[in-house]
């Protein structure tokens, strides 16, 4: 699932290409990715100019003059550039058309959304979704978590995979960033020292910035998959040597994700 650096660097390497450009022409292949009506959809989106693009959380977000196109890839959504003439991919399910090339919406799980909000109403939208905050937001520390987290006895996994403490948090990240924190995914987040507070403020940034350097763990618009699993230190490595210690690394499942975790260094 694209998390906070896969959707970042697609927000990165779109701003390159798509600041200024027109879209020319819009086809939708399956309404229920778009959640405005289809026609609406396609008739607003003709002609405009991407004057920016933004991201909060996992959410995408295209901003024109007065609308913005905000998307979010759920499980498997992805963007891929190509040539005006270029075959339609099964999965392709939303192609915006350029001058000169296209970018195809691809979305083999069906799960993705893409919505026309008023630019206006866009502080709305983000507060009905009860986004927490960014890990690059100041207010991001460990004071700002202990608040957060005060008569929250539950599982610190389950806290950083809901969005409404970190934006952008998914299962891999939240993996790692326990890993290096030498924190068990089931310690209880309402017990967790200052200390330990600290460590997932510091590691949040570590691991987001370590992945947007290898353009995250996706296929990007290029096709090319980022390159950050290689240094994935415990998520997907069940039953390898841990790289700290050297004992077995574990699976486990934690609120219905499936969890890494060395149950040597995170005791």
């Amino acid at each position: 699932m694209p998390e906070l650096a896969e959707v970042e660097t697609t927000r990165r390497d779109l701003k390159k290409i798509l600041i200024g450009k027109k879209i020319t022409k819009v086809e939708v292949f399956l309404d229920k990715i778009v959640y405005n009506k289809k026609d609406y959809f396609i008739k607003t989106l003709e002609g405009l100019y991407i004057k920016d693009i933004k991201r909060r959380g996992k959410w995408l977000i295209f901003e024109f003059e007065e609308k913005s196109l905000i998307i979010h890839f759920r499980m498997e959504g992805r963007f891929y550039l190509k040539e005006l003439n270029d075959i339609r991919d099964k999965h392709d399910y939303v192609i915006f058309h350029f001058d000169n090339f296209s970018i195809h919406y691809n979305d083999p799980r069906l799960f993705g959304k893409m919505e026309i909000v008023e630019n206006k109403q866009m502080p709305n939208f983000f507060e009905s979704k009860k986004l927490g905050v960014e890990y690059t937001d100041p207010n991001f520390t460990s004071l700002y978590l202990k608040k957060k987290l005060k008569g929250h006895h539950i599982y610190i996994k389950k806290i950083l995979l809901d969005q409404s403490y970190i934006a952008g948090i998914g299962n891999i990240y939240a993996d790692e960033i326990l890993f290096r924190s030498k924190i068990n995914p089931k310690a209880y987040a309402d017990k967790l020292s200052k200390n330990k507070l600290e460590e997932i403020v510091k590691n949040t940034a570590i691991v987001f910035e370590e992945s947007l350097k290898c353009k995250g763990t996706y296929p990007n618009i290029d096709g090319k998959r980022g390159t950050y699993e290689k240094y994935l230190k415990v998520y997907g490595r069940s039953g390898k040597k841990c790289y700290e210690c050297g004992n077995e690394l574990k699976r486990v499942v934690v609120s219905g994700r499936g969890t890494y975790y060395c149950p040597y260094c995170q005791k």
